[in-house]
């Protein structure tokens, strides 16, 4: 199911890529919930950045600790999204010190992404999301979460490592339940 997900997303991303993002699907309340100062929105890329010299060369298999070494205060800048690391180094705009995106480099963000928790607080939580019930709810958000990774890799290329947590997923616990349906998107 995740590689069909990502297939499809991949796909989508690549023939329908847009610059703006609609919240028009969200209630009022649900708005005041995006908690991502200066988030959900399209940041233009910047004209030149100077990478690191290891911009997206991979790194393996990262524990969570080593991936926390590669916050906005590091030159490199990685992020987790459902095991796959990839390497966000071009653009300190958004997940560099003092970018809106700051608090995920160094950190897997599946969580959020799968809850709608956009916030620190649930970065860095691991569950096996596949035992999510009911089927319904965790398909719909597995759809969420893969059309994130598919985004992911429009815009910043090829995973460049794995999140070790992520090696034996299936030995998580399942994830909580959440309150609304609502996924990052």
């Amino acid at each position: 199911l995740r590689e069909e997900l990502i297939t499809f997303y991949r796909d989508f991303y690549h023939r329908y890529s847009t610059k703006n993002v609609d919240t028009s699907q969200y209630t009022k309340d649900e708005k005041r919930g995006l908690s991502i100062t200066d988030g959900h929105r399209h940041i233009p890329r910047p004209e030149s950045v100077d990478v690191p010299d290891d911009w997206q060369q991979p790194v393996g298999v990262l524990s969570p600790e080593e991936l926390a070494e590669y916050n906005c205060s590091n030159p490199r800048l990685l992020l987790c999204v459902h095991g796959d690391i990839f390497d966000v180094s071009d653009r300190p705009d958004k997940y560099g010190p003092d970018a809106p995106y700051n608090t995920m480099s160094g950190h897997d963000i599946t969580w959020a992404l799968w809850s709608g928790y956009d916030d620190e607080a649930e970065w860095d939580k691991y569950y096996d999301l596949y035992q999510a019930k009911p089927r319904e709810e965790r398909d719909k958000r597995l759809q969420g979460l893969m059309s994130w990774w598919a985004f992911f890799e429009e815009e910043y290329g090829d995973p460049v490592g794995r999140l070790s947590v992520y090696e034996r997923e299936w030995e998580l616990a399942p994830p909580p339940a959440v309150k609304e349906l609502c996924t990052v998107m």
